[in-house]
C-alpha cells in the first residue's frame, strides 16, 4: 500500500512586495483565489504517479483543484478538507510593511504558540490530521494508491500521523511546490 503526499503546484500571485501587517488577511484572499504559475511545471514521475493512482484526492482550495488537473486531467478527485492548510490567524493591526511570507510566518508562529485569532486552533489541526491519515489509510487499504495533492503544513502533520502507525517515508515530507513523498507499509 502506497500514499503519495504531493504538494500543490505554486500560485501566480506577489510573494515579494512588502504589506503591512493589517494587509495579510487580503493578501491571503488574494493567494487563495489565484491561479497556478503556468511555468511552474510538476515533473514526469509526479505526474506519472498521479495518473496511475486509484485515488486522487485534492482540497477545495484553488491551487489544490488545479493542480490535480494537471497531474491527472481524466481523473475526478475526491475533494476532501480534512487535507486542507490550517487558515493563518490574521487579526494584526501593524501598519509596518514586510514581505508577506515574513508576515506568514510571524502568523504561524504565533498560532503554533497558541494564538488562533478566530482560525481553527493548533490542537484542532492535529486532530484534523490523525483524522486525515485514518481516512488515507483506509483508501490505501482498498485502493493500494492513493496521491493527496496537498499543502505544506497539513502533509508534515499527515506524515507524522502515518509514521506514528507504521508507515514508512520521510520524517519530514518536502516543502517545494510540486514536491511529493511517498509513504508506504505492508498489507496487514
Amino acid at each position: 500500500m502506497k500514499i503519495v503526499l504531493a504538494r500543490h503546484g505554486k500560485p501566480d500571485w506577489d510573494f515579494k512586495t512588502p504589506i503591512p501587517g493589517h494587509g495579510l488577511a487580503a493578501w491571503l484572499r488574494g493567494e487563495r483565489d489565484a491561479p497556478l504559475d503556468p511555468s511552474h511545471r510538476p515533473s514526469h514521475e509526479l505526474e506519472r504517479v498521479a495518473r496511475d493512482a486509484k485515488r486522487l484526492i485534492a482540497t477545495p482550495l484553488r491551487r489544490s483543484l488545479e493542480s490535480a488537473r494537471i497531474l491527472a486531467p481524466s481523473a475526478v478527485p475526491l475533494v476532501d478538507a480534512h487535507f486542507q492548510e490550517p487558515d493563518l490567524p490574521c487579526a494584526i493591526r501593524s501598519g509596518v510593511r514586510l514581505s508577506p511570507d515574513v508576515w506568514a510566518w510571524l502568523a504561524r508562529t504565533a498560532w503554533f504558540c497558541g494564538w488562533s485569532a478566530g482560525v481553527e486552533p493548533f490542537k484542532a489541526t492535529r486532530a484534523r490530521a490523525r483524522n486525515a491519515a485514518s481516512i488515507l489509510a483506509a483508501h490505501a487499504e482498498t485502493q493500494e494508491v492513493v496521491v493527496v495533492v496537498g499543502h505544506g503544513l497539513m502533509n508534515l502533520f499527515i506524515a507524522r500521523q502515518l509514521r506514528r502507525r507504521g508507515w514508512r517515508g520521510p520524517r519530514l515530507p518536502l516543502q517545494r511546490h510540486w514536491a511529493f513523498d511517498v509513504y508506504e507499509r505492508t498489507a496487514v
